[in-house]
């Protein structure tokens, strides 16, 4: 037992001393259905999930997020996961609380062996908000939003082989949210050390999951990669490209997970960046992540 733990201790350390930043958190590509972290998991049972999210972000701004996932089978070999958070925000500028994006996705197994599982997902996000929240009549930057403020469209392939796991995904925003923030020499101490996002238009991402999972008495462990590209650059003001903001963020994860007696998980996962983009208007930049989940078969 405490082999597993100074191993696990070891990769969190690694982290804290390589993580860079930006990157790690991303639009929701990476979170959704088998592409996400519950890939191990066979899906024949509603399960109920409950998560603390903790983040570093933008200027230092700490997020702390409560988030409550349900994933429930539909028809033969298919499942459907919803997924619903709630944020809080605090920073330079002050703090801000709000539910987040809506994420509706299905999972569809294609085929299976003894060694192997394939499966396709779709799914979408719906914003809770047009991303242009206000403080003191001024617009805040994306990093104080609790919603990106578009619609967006999200496809997957996933496979499980042995105790490997690989996954790609696209994800597709549609059009641009509604927030106003811009450099003024007006604003209050601190709002122009954060990145414009007037109009903001997200570019496209994919995305691809290396994981293996190794078992340790009572425990499952996993250490993977998971590289996002950033397809082009975003743009502002209805069609100013920013520079510098497309290109790779390359994570590195772990999590410890433990099966408890009345039907529960308890898992615990940290992320961080080791490689970023320069810059990253949709607020989403954090130096590290760190996940404390508990789900219950309901």
């Amino acid at each position: 037992m405490q082999k597993v733990f100074l191993v696990f201790l070891t990769f969190t350390i690694f982290f804290s001393k390589t993580a860079d930043a930006q990157g790690c958190s991303d639009a929701g590509l990476c979170s959704v259905s088998s592409l996400g972290n519950n890939f191990w998991e066979k899906q024949q049972v509603t399960v109920g999930t409950i998560s603390t999210i903790i983040g570093l972000g933008e200027q230092n701004t700490f997020y702390f997020t409560t988030q409550v996932e349900v994933t429930m089978p539909t028809f033969k070999n298919q499942s459907v996961q919803i997924t619903m958070p709630y944020h809080v925000i605090i920073g330079n500028l002050g703090s801000l609380s709000g539910i987040g994006d809506l994420s509706i996705s299905l999972n569809q197994k294609i085929f299976s062996t003894k060694n192997m599982i394939f499966n396709v997902v779709a799914g979408g996000k719906i914003p809770s908000n047009d991303a242009n929240k206000t403080k003191d009549g001024i617009p805040l930057p994306m990093a104080y939003q609790t919603s990106l403020g578009t619609y967006d469209i999200i496809f997957g392939l996933s496979t499980n082989y042995k105790k490997w796991h690989f996954s790609a995904g696209y994800q597709h925003p549609t059009g641009n949210n509604l927030n106003e923030f811009v450099h003024n020499e007006n604003n209050p101490k601190y709002y122009n050390n954060y990145n414009q996002s007037y109009h903001l238009q997200r570019a496209d991402d994919i995305m691809m999951r290396i994981e293996k999972r190794f078992k340790a008495k009572k425990y499952n462990l996993i250490f993977g990669v998971l590289p996002i590209y950033h397809l082009w650059n975003d743009k502002i003001n209805d069609g100013q490209e920013i520079a510098n903001s497309s290109g790779l963020t390359l994570n590195l994860n772990a999590s410890a997970s433990k099966q408890l007696k009345n039907n529960g998980d308890i898992k615990l996962i940290i992320a961080a960046p080791i490689i970023d983009r320069e810059v990253r208007p949709d607020g989403l930049t954090r130096s590290f992540v760190i996940i404390l989940s508990f789900s219950k078969k309901i």
